[in-house]
């Protein structure tokens, strides 16, 4: 088995538009946006407007590698888990479907920030065997 790269999306969000965002609004309508795993962990961090930038830059980024950006995919249904600077990307409901769909069973998600913005960057993967890879470059 190899791995085929499905899609890649690339996102900058700005530190200080989102650390505006999380302020403006209470904890109910922010899970329009974000789960409440996303809510505890980035309100529990050490840099809590910085990681919500870069939960939403990730949002925005498996959105553009899926090449559908968020249209029929709700905001909550995917998921960044950003612990010890490790971030991972989790689907559910119609984004779940999406995934499936495009046969992506894995992400690659790394995440920078300089000044007052963050950088997500995603590889959404699927696996393909080498014999099925082999067939399609020969007939």
């Amino acid at each position: 088995m190899s791995l085929e790269v499905k899609g890649l999306g690339i996102d900058i969000a700005p530190i200080p538009r989102i650390a505006r965002l999380i302020e403006r609004y209470d904890r109910e309508t922010l899970n329009l946006l974000f789960t409440p795993g996303e809510l505890d962990r980035c309100q529990s961090s050490s840099h809590p407007h910085r990681s919500f930038a870069v939960c939403f830059a990730t949002k925005e980024a498996v959105g553009k590698a899926l090449g559908t950006g968020l249209a029929g995919i709700g905001w909550n249904e995917i998921e960044a888990n950003l612990t010890q600077d490790r971030l991972t990307v989790h689907q559910h409901g119609d984004a779940s479907i999406q995934a499936k769909r495009w046969g992506i069973h894995t992400w690659l998600a790394t995440w920078c920030h300089w000044d007052e913005h963050v950088l997500v960057h995603v590889l959404a993967l699927s696996n393909i065997s080498v014999k099925e890879k082999f067939y399609e470059k020969c007939f």
